[in-house]
């Protein structure tokens, strides 16, 4: 392992990053609500009677308030990795360049949350590789609702003051988007970069940015100072990838069938977050110690992520390429850092016991468009 790569790469990206942001995605800091000993609820008899002859255990990054993380913790929550043949070690870590690390040194096996970090790393060379998807999309611009009009559209920023994060993935999109349309980020626009979601909420609020984005996380929150909800980035670039599950080569070569066991796992869990949201909200709401409120909005709300396993590889690849024009990685090809086979193994399983599934089906269309 490249552990000195990953440690000259993490300072070189703080400079850029904003250091001490803890996710691309944009989760702030947060104490911890939960241990490695999170009790996993019971299954019912029926499910019992189908659990599957276990093939091992896995070590995974576990980011206690994070809703990004919501395919991991439903599943763990409800026995699915139990149940799938595998046992799931939570590793309590609370920001993603530890994640990292550990996973660098062999002390973990999965990191469910980050891309930008990921992405970097592997440009440098570090043996990192995306084998799923935890969220896509996620994220929302802000204004005044004096000024709603003005910032329905990106044409209107030129000469504008915007706040934002440079660690959020959405940020780069935005960036990329503007200057599709000849607007050059500060260049023709002050960019004020803060460190989370309520910091850009408040700077909007007072009138120190004129506009403002932030991911899904703080929707809730500019929703409470009264704030506008403008453009949903996930308009301007559908499906774009926000955190995914990393993991190493290694890791691949020697736990591959546990792997496998545990897309299970959150295949079971994405099909509990599209049907049962009462329930995905509650299990969130007890794992996270987030609000109903606040999980609600960002599960379901209209300008919430998209929970899904899948590992989305063009749409990775496509965000790397803006990650390279804006100069925050190297312009290296990661493709061969991407691994669909271990998730589509899964889904082939899964939909062999329901093949009539709608979810599952409509789960393995997206996967057939993105995962070539």
């Amino acid at each position: 392992m490249k552990v000195n790569v990953l440690k000259r790469s993490a300072a070189i990206l703080a400079s850029v990053l904003l250091a001490g942001v803890l996710t691309a995605c944009g989760e702030s800091s947060q104490s911890s609500v939960l241990s490695s000993e999170v009790s996993v609820s019971e299954s019912s008899s029926e499910e019992k009677a189908e659990k599957t002859e276990s093939v091992g255990s896995l070590n995974v990054a576990w980011f206690p308030s994070s809703i990004k993380a919501a395919l991991t913790t439903v599943a763990y929550a409800q026995g699915y990795f139990e149940d799938e043949g595998v046992t799931v070690n939570c590793d309590v870590i609370q920001n993603v360049a530890d994640g990292l690390t550990a996973l660098s040194e062999g002390k973990t096996d999965i990191v469910p949350v980050g891309i930008t970090l990921q992405l970097q790393f592997m440009a440098e060379g570090q043996d990192f590789v995306f084998f799923g998807g935890s969220a896509q999309e996620g994220g929302a611009i802000i204004t005044k609702p004096e000024n709603a009009e003005q910032f329905a559209e990106l044409s209107g920023w030129k000469g504008k003051k915007w706040a934002s994060a440079r660690s959020y993935t959405g940020d780069n999109i935005i960036r990329s988007k503007l200057r599709d349309i000849g607007i050059v980020p500060e260049q023709d626009i002050e960019i004020d970069y803060l460190n989370d979601d309520t910091s850009i909420v408040q700077a909007v609020s007072k009138g120190q940015a004129d506009v403002g984005y932030i991911t899904a996380d703080g929707v809730q929150t500019a929703k409470n100072f009264g704030l506008s909800l403008g453009i949903k980035v996930g308009d301007i670039d559908p499906y774009y990838p926000c955190c995914r599950q990393t993991t190493t080569q290694r890791v691949i070569d020697e736990k591959h069938d546990e792997l496998v066991a545990y897309h299970r796992g959150l295949i079971r869990a994405y099909k509990l977050i599209q049907t049962e949201q009462d329930k995905a909200v509650d299990i969130l709401v007890e794992q996270t110690g987030q609000t109903k409120e606040y999980v609600q909005e960002a599960l379901y709300g209209e300008y919430a992520s998209r929970y899904s396993p899948a590992p989305a590889k063009q749409r990775v690849i496509d965000y790397s390429k803006y990650l390279i024009s804006e100069g925050i990685i190297k312009d290296a090809d990661i493709s061969g850092n991407i691994n669909t086979d271990i998730f589509r193994t899964a889904l082939e399983q899964v939909l062999e016991k329901d093949p009539d599934d709608s979810d599952y089906k409509a789960l393995k269309e997206f996967s057939d468009k993105y995962d070539t």
